[in-house]
């Protein structure tokens, strides 16, 4: 099976599993790496392509055909450093959860677990029109020991009609939500962007929720020539303003709140308390 990527079609599923099965051979062939042609046939080609259609034809890039793309880089690099992986359920560490709450609208949820430095994704899960009862009942099915479940600050807000918010009708059901310190999508999408090297994400069990990342992404303007500020609105901005408030509400490790000088003291001093 030989081809050019051309987004996450079938030829994108095959190359996944290929990747990582030991009865197949998996070989990427950019054209920087395998000096096939020559530098000056590269640089003409440039020339007369844009740097999507360039990634894709020369360097293999399964996300170079979403313009706009916001983390298709950061996803692509988690592909290619095998990031994108099995990543198992650890019972000893608890598991915690960041939501994007939709009421007329699709509900998302990431299951991470912190694991040092590295953050593991091992689930996602997205429902539509669906009440908070029901996932409650999704998180008690998965069996999971939870730590924090993170909302945005909208679930605040008192309904009309029972003058209840979605925070006390969720405590009322056993589920606590802390939440997420609201800050503007662009801050929240760079601090998504910082995230993602960090994050292995479970390939099954999240395929969904990276898919709908690799599809987030700004519109061209052929007015201005550019791509605008603000993302598109569609079936993937559900699992992806889930996604930047994980990184949003994500608590640090606490040891790697002090300075280092700070950490090397606490640690080799024989006189420290």
């Amino acid at each position: 099976m030989i081809g050019t990527p051309a987004g996450h079609n079938a030829f994108f599923d095959l190359y996944e599993k290929a990747s990582v099965d030991d009865d197949w051979l998996c070989v990427v062939n950019k054209a920087s790496e395998t000096g096939i042609l020559d530098q000056e046939e590269l640089a003409a080609a440039k020339t007369m392509m844009s740097d999507n259609q360039y990634a894709q034809e020369f360097e293999c890039s399964w996300t170079a055909n979403v313009a706009g793309s916001i983390y298709g880089k950061e996803l692509e690099a988690a592909q290619t450093e095998g990031r994108v992986c099995n990543v198992p359920y650890d019972p000893s560490c608890k598991v915690d959860t960041f939501w994007d709450l939709g009421v007329g609208d699709s509900t998302s949820v990431w299951f991470t677990q912190t694991v040092g430095r590295a953050i593991h994704v091992i689930d996602f899960y997205e429902a539509r029109n669906e009440g908070l009862p029901h996932y409650c009942k999704m998180l008690t099915d998965r069996r999971y020991v939870y730590g924090d479940h993170h909302a945005p600050h909208d679930i605040e807000v008192r309904e009309l009609g029972s003058g209840k918010s979605r925070r006390e009708v969720a405590w009322d059901l056993g589920l606590n939500f802390r939440v997420v310190p609201k800050l503007p999508i662009e801050d929240g999408i760079h601090a998504a962007q910082m995230l993602i090297p960090r994050c292995y994400f479970d390939r099954e069990k999240t395929k969904d929720g990276l898919e709908a990342l690799r599809q987030y992404h700004r519109a061209y303007s052929e007015k201005t020539r550019s791509f605008r500020a603000s993302p598109v609105h569609d079936w993937s901005s559900h699992a992806s303003d889930s996604f930047r408030y994980l990184a949003v509400g994500l608590r640090q490790p606490r040891d790697h709140q002090r300075v280092p000088q700070q950490m090397a003291v606490m640690e080799y001093n024989p006189f420290a308390a």
